[in-house]
């Protein structure tokens, strides 16, 4: 056991260091080099952003343990494989009800007259969108540097840009 760890040890140390060695030293973002190509970006009209108001409509309480819904006529309606099928002597089948999970808490959301396990679960339905605010998108102006085998767009002002030439080392 002793012996495993070690060599565990041993190669994940030298994983680590061949990983370090083989790594770039150039990590940073490329803020010097020759400019390849200029790029303009218009602006665009902004983008509103909203928020959505909904109402809970249709509300009803599910039985966590067997995918029951209880309705709120007293009718229930059972879904999924919450409990497990046994054939009887005539052959036909019938489903047993799963039995209940243990769990620390009682149940979560539901009303006055829910059983143990059981959550309410509500439909959405949308009743407005309020306008928060606007997303700008302004103008971009920005140069494609190259500095060795490594290329990267930087953002620059306007004026540096209509200054800038293709070519130039900045």
């Amino acid at each position: 056991m002793n012996t495993h760890r070690v060599l565990l040890a041993a190669s994940t140390i030298t994983t680590a260091l061949v990983l370090t060695a083989c790594g770039t030293s150039h990590t940073g973002p490329l803020e010097h080099g020759t400019v390849r190509k200029k790029e303009h970006r218009a602006a665009l009209p902004p983008t509103p952003i909203y928020r959505y108001i909904y109402r809970h409509t249709n509300c009803r309480n599910v039985a966590a343990n067997a995918f029951t819904v209880q309705l709120s006529g007293g009718r229930s309606t059972t879904g999924g494989s919450g409990g497990r099928s046994t054939t009887g002597g005539s052959g036909s089948s019938r489903v047993k009800p799963a039995p209940p999970r243990k769990s620390s808490k009682g149940s979560s959301g539901s009303t006055s007259g829910g059983s143990k396990g059981t959550r309410q679960v509500c439909d959405r339905k949308l009743v407005r969108r309020e306008l928060q605010g606007m997303q700008p998108h302004p103008e971009v102006w920005r140069v494609l540097l190259k500095k060795g085998h490594r290329t990267a767009w930087k953002s620059v002002s306007k004026g540096k840009w209509a200054h800038i030439k293709v070519g130039d080392k900045i």
